[in-house]
């Protein structure tokens, strides 16, 4: 018979623990669920009794025997009894490994660690009892609170592009902010400094915001056929200090643009006296000027923001 051990403080029985719950019943004939005793956590909102109550009803048609303790500390009866399988939470895994060490100490034989994804909500961000709590969202990770997502620039064309990318990926309300910061970069960024500047947008950025981004436009050198490409690197900074990032398409400059550049001028000055169009990079940019229209700015930026996103879209291929 396999025993399957778990525990945790289950305060809200959101989809995680949920999860949690299956697999060990999932896995084993026999399974200890071990639930914090009050006080164990002083933010847990729920008391013991109701915590207890809806896990039993949670697990009520699983149809294998189980036992549920009060546990006091994160060990619980892991150090006394005999268990084949623990099953964790991405959190927890490194708790586990240490249990495993303990019981090796003593003499017992090591458990096998069965570790679960992490599970999003509609925004993209873990649900957390925490998060939970504080109002941001439901059991199942439905967006309660309007996401906050603050932009590293003040240019419209960057605080739009972002605007048009989230509005498009999530269904709820959405507050945007452009902050003017520091990029910390020279004023014509070259290659990985162009890369650098949008990671130092978003983290002088984040503040108080779910996400920050950063966007930075460059030139990045193509051995291969030696020459520059104007690109947009964007950095996508959420509040649990993860990065995630993309590029816009590319595109050459005249050779006579390249040339002012090599002089000291910025691409953006370089462009106003080829296109005698005054302040250029805060209206068309040189894509919309180069492309006659074709290729707006916005969408330029867009670009290399939705490609940014796609490792938070489709989390469950990059994130354990």
């Amino acid at each position: 018979m396999k025993k399957v051990v778990v525990g945790g403080t289950f305060e809200f029985l959101h989809k995680g623990h949920r999860e949690l719950l299956k697999k060990a019943f999932e896995l084993g004939d026999f399974v200890l669920i071990g639930i914090t005793a009050d006080g164990f956590k002083k933010e847990c909102s729920v008391d013991f009794e109701n915590r207890k109550r809806k896990v039993e009803d949670f697990i009520r048609d699983f149809s294998k025997p189980y036992e549920i303790v009060k546990i006091y500390d994160k060990y619980g009866p892991t150090l006394r009894e005999d268990f084949d399988i623990i099953v964790v939470s991405p959190e927890t895994f490194k708790t586990a490994e240490e249990i495993n060490e303990l019981r090796e100490k003593k003499g017992m034989k090591k458990m096998e660690i069965v570790k679960i994804p992490i599970f999003y909500g509609e925004d993209l961000l873990p649900i957390s009892s925490k998060r939970i709590r504080d109002g941001e969202i439901d059991v199942n990770g439905k967006r309660l609170k309007p996401l906050k997502v603050n932009v590293g620039s003040a240019n419209p064309s960057k605080i739009n592009a972002v605007r048009g990318v989230f509005e498009n990926i999530f269904p709820f309300e959405i507050e945007i902010k452009g902050i003017s910061v520091d990029s910390s970069v020279s004023p014509q960024p070259l290659n990985g400094e162009t890369i650098k500047g949008a990671i130092n947008r978003a983290k002088n950025a984040l503040q108080d915001a779910d996400y920050s981004v950063g966007i930075e436009a460059g030139l990045f050198w193509n051995a291969e056929i030696r020459e520059y490409f104007d690109k947009a690197f964007c950095a996508i900074l959420d509040k649990y200090g993860n990065f995630t990032y993309g590029y816009s398409g590319g595109f050459t400059y005249p050779p006579r643009v390249i040339e002012m550049v090599k002089e000291g001028m910025e691409v953006g000055d370089a462009m106003e006296i080829i296109s005698g169009i005054k302040d250029i990079k805060k209206k068309m940019g040189a894509i919309g000027y180069l492309s006659k229209g074709k290729i707006k700015r916005e969408e330029f930026n867009a670009q290399a923001v939705l490609m940014a996103m796609i490792p938070r879209i489709s989390h469950e291929l990059y994130f354990s």
